[in-house]
């Protein structure tokens, strides 16, 4: 091996190391405001973020936290078309108005229906023509007791006094004509009576019952899932974009790579609107390097996860408090967040990660045990 020069560091602290000291404060309990910045354009209710890990993120757990006020990152140990169809799930589980509702033509047949409402997880159908035109609506109830699955879906569907509103209606005057109408599905449609969205009874109530849901211009659930430093990087990302998802994550053991921001600049080449992650990272000097390489977020922590082999494996590995310090330090003013990836064992230590300049957690060991993981 060549000579190189050995620098020694000095003290690094791990979570374990410090405590908070308390001081006086005028802020109430029910005062603090914890929402903050996932990415340079997107806010959160609640700085957590579930890990991209194929035990702990995949659809149901980025409903939940996205419902909670946080996000999940979907793994990337799937091909492209399956992560694709979980960023679509997280998107349908609800929303203001379902922009893209699935639908089937009056000519699909009993099974397609009750095939489609198994799969996505829904109640009602919208039937349109080859021009997406609305000409029936078909639902649970329709369904319920039909034994013939080969019976075309025109011959069930409700067509007649078949409510409906027009583009613009505010989720207000939506929940009264639900509510006169007893009905559950409200499908919206433009002056040509093209069916541009769907209105469901089911997520108005969950406006109310999950009040910080983390959610799109849209009324949607956000969500956001990794992508590796692959020759299909790319592609992938195209994939995750056109299923609506929020945010992507570039994610890898060592960030602080030529490969890495080779890949950023490409994605972002492709689709600049799109808020990319990049980590991990644990130094100020690669912090800078992903900022002015264009990153909108980066990932701190190498090797203090729980189940993370780096320092063991390789010898490589930062404290996790000193190396947010750091970084913190290093890209102040940038306008770019924080994200603190690993070590997190108690919840004492989300607070000390955000003390150390984090602007948000991210969670696996503690997220893998749950029904929603």
């Amino acid at each position: 091996m060549d000579s190189h020069q050995t620098k020694i560091l000095g003290e690094g602290l791990t979570y374990d190391d410090v405590l908070l000291v308390p001081s006086f404060s005028e802020i109430l309990p029910r005062e603090v405001d914890i929402t903050t910045q996932f990415t340079r354009n997107i806010r959160i209710n609640v700085p957590i973020i579930s890990a991209a890990m194929d035990t702990v993120t995949e659809s149901r757990m980025a409903i939940a936290m996205a419902q909670e006020g946080g996000i999940g990152v979907l793994h990337k140990n799937m091909t492209i078309e399956r992560q694709a169809d979980k960023v679509r799930k997280v998107k349908r589980a609800e929303s203001g108005m379902i922009i893209d509702p699935v639908t089937l033509l009056k000519d699909a047949l009993v099974r397609d229906a009750k095939m489609a409402m198994a799969e996505h997880g829904i109640g009602g159908i919208p039937i349109v023509n080859g021009n997406r035109q609305l000409i029936g609506i078909v639902t649970n109830r329709d369904l319920r007791f039909e034994k013939n699955n080969e019976r075309p879906l025109a011959e069930v569907m409700t067509t007649e006094n078949l409510v409906t509103v027009g583009e613009g209606t505010s989720l207000e005057e939506a929940e009264v004509i639900l509510q006169d109408n007893k009905i559950e599905k409200l499908p919206v449609v433009n002056q040509s009576n093209e069916l541009v969205g769907l209105i469901t009874f089911r997520d108005i109530a969950k406006l109310s019952l999950k009040p910080i849901a983390n959610k799109d211009q849209y009324g949607r659930l956000r969500v956001a899932a990794a992508i590796g430093v692959t020759e299909d990087a790319t592609e992938r990302a195209g994939a995750l974009v056109k299923s609506g998802v929020d945010a992507i994550v570039i994610d890898t053991a060592h960030g602080h790579t030529k490969g890495v921001v080779e890949v950023l600049k490409k994605v972002k080449k492709a689709f600049p609107d799109l808020e990319v992650i990049v980590g991990n990272i644990a130094t100020g000097e690669a912090a800078k390097y992903l900022v002015e390489a264009g990153a909108d977020a980066v990932k701190v922590g190498i090797g203090p996860g729980s189940i993370c082999t780096t320092r063991v494996v390789a010898g490589v590995g930062f404290p996790q408090f000193s190396a947010l310090l750091e970084v913190s330090t290093a890209i102040k003013g940038s306008g770019v967040p924080i994200i603190a990836d690993g070590g997190i064992r108690y919840t004492g230590d989300i607070p000390k990660a955000l003390a150390a300049g984090a602007n948000t957690v991210m969670l696996g060991s503690l997220l893998a045990g749950t029904k929603e993981s």
